[in-house]
């Protein structure tokens, strides 16, 4: 059983994983990225379940598939999908936004390795 704070920690990771999905640079529009994904976060969030809903807001992007770690979050979330769906209606600009921040911090991260992934490289090494 998931906090209020893990539900909504588990859908704005699901969202930042979606947004990464995206090909930003395949838009063309003169409207904000951001005020794009956060509308259409909204608009899907009014879908009946949250697989509706996900599939929706892939949809929206022009994305066939998702990676296997947001169908792991959605399987994760499911039991809480009402609370989940009336987050992003209600919420939409927060729980957008702080997907996109996450989203951004896990690109800038993206190849860089954390000090024990290090040590784990370097003790391999030796062997």
């Amino acid at each position: 059983m998931f906090t209020e704070k893990e539900i909504e920690d588990k859908t704005v990771e699901l969202l930042a994983i979606v947004y990464n999905t995206i090909n930003w640079s395949k838009m063309r529009t003169s409207k904000n990225p951001h005020d794009i994904f956060n509308h259409r976060v909204r608009a899907a969030s009014r879908r009946a379940t949250l697989n509706e809903a996900i599939s929706k807001l892939s949809n929206y992007f022009g994305l066939q598939s998702l990676p296997t770690e947001a169908i792991r979050l959605t399987q994760e979330l499911r039991p809480y999908e009402r609370a989940v769906l009336n987050k992003m209606y209600m919420e939409h600009i927060p729980m957008s936004m702080l997907a996109i921040m996450l989203a951004k911090e896990k690109r800038k991260n993206k190849g860089q390795i954390t000090l024990f992934e290090s040590i784990n490289q370097e003790g391999l090494r030796d062997e």
